[in-house]
């Protein structure tokens, strides 16, 4: 799509970690930008900004419907990241339900473009020594994976309304480090690793995205990317002991010494999701975490380099660049980092 400025954008689940980035950047382009939460009131972090607020979930249709109303380009960042079987109800209504009525309302409308972020989690695990594509099909059914199953069935949901002739294209992004996040675990492994305290790590690897290449290749679908493909976001894939290594360069500090075999991660996020609850705490770590942390989930982002102008920057500059936001030094866009993990 050329796009004629200003466009008139909603973008749901706006105050989460890629929202929070992406929405002042399509303000300052001068879009006229509408957003869609929970809260009857604009996020906080977007105090200032020349934008309209719409108080709605995307779980109810109406609400949807109200919101996608006179959209040119819909944004939809909304979904429920979370790793615990606790979520998983809820999970399914915010990731896939919500995911549905967001088509619909788009279709309904006439919306000229639609830009979904999904997950590499959607995408499945690749053989040991492969780099997945966005051609992979999907491999982890019925093993109790519930984000990784809930993205994969949103972009089904996706691609039935494709078929139907809305234009939308997907967005893949791996584990996004980055200002404004605020996923408690990310901060956690920041702590650790200035610490020194990481003796051990998973025997797998990740696909790592920086939040600054993922809101670029955001902003560059709105003119780029074909209807109906999906594009991987991912800047590194690294084992976690690559990782660890690169990390303890940057602090100065010891580098893991072991991996911890997978079955004992598995049995301690089993225990500790079952159990820590009871004590009023929530462990970062959960079954699900440590089953997925066994293995080298890596995919290649030449498909969004090609299409999307998508750029990766190095891992180590990443960390080095966001280091004292994760460590506390800095905030950053004024978000509290305490903010609920409701976005993808």
């Amino acid at each position: 799509m050329e796009s004629k400025r200003p466009l008139k954008i909603l973008v749901t689940g706006a105050s989460g970690f890629i929202g929070t980035s992406l929405v002042p950047k399509l303000v300052a382009t001068g879009h006229q930008v509408r957003t869609m939460g929970r809260s009857s009131s604009m996020p906080k972090v977007f105090k200032g900004l020349a934008l309209e607020h719409k108080r709605g979930d995307v779980t109810n249709p109406e609400h949807v419907q109200e919101a996608v109303e006179g959209s040119d380009v819909v944004y939809h960042l909304a979904g429920l990241v979370s790793y615990k079987k606790r979520d998983q109800n809820r999970q399914y209504a915010v990731n896939v339900l919500g995911t549905r009525n967001i088509m619909d309302a788009c279709l309904r409308n006439n919306v000229k473009r639609v830009i979904h972020t999904s997950s590499v989690a959607a995408m499945g695990i690749p053989a040991e020594g492969q780099l997945g594509d966005e051609d992979f099909e999907y491999n982890l059914h019925g093993l109790g994976l519930s984000y990784c199953d809930t993205k994969h069935e949103a972009e089904l949901e996706v691609n039935s309304f494709v078929r139907q002739g809305l234009p939308v294209i997907m967005l893949n992004p791996g584990i996004i480090f980055g200002e404004g996040d605020t996923h408690p675990h990310h901060h956690v492994i920041f702590g650790a690793m200035a610490k020194g305290w990481a003796l051990g790590v998973p025997p797998g690897g990740v696909p790592f995205s920086d939040i600054n290449d993922v809101v670029a290749a955001h902003v560059y679908a709105l003119d780029h990317g074909r209807t109906g493909e999906r594009y991987v976001l991912v800047s590194a894939n690294l084992t976690m002991r690559e990782a660890g290594t690169i990390f303890s360069k940057i602090f100065g500090t010891r580098a893991p010494v072991m991996e911890i075999p997978g079955p004992l991660l598995v049995g301690l996020g089993t225990l500790v999701e079952a159990t820590f609850p009871l004590f009023g705490l929530t462990p970062a770590l959960s079954r699900q975490v440590a089953w997925l942390s066994q293995y080298k989930i890596f995919f290649s982002s030449r498909k969004a380099e090609e299409e999307l102008d998508f750029h990766a920057t190095p891992f180590s500059e990443t960390i080095r660049r966001t280091s004292p936001y994760y460590l506390g030094k800095v905030k950053s866009n004024g978000q509290d980092k305490t903010a609920t993990e409701v976005s993808v």
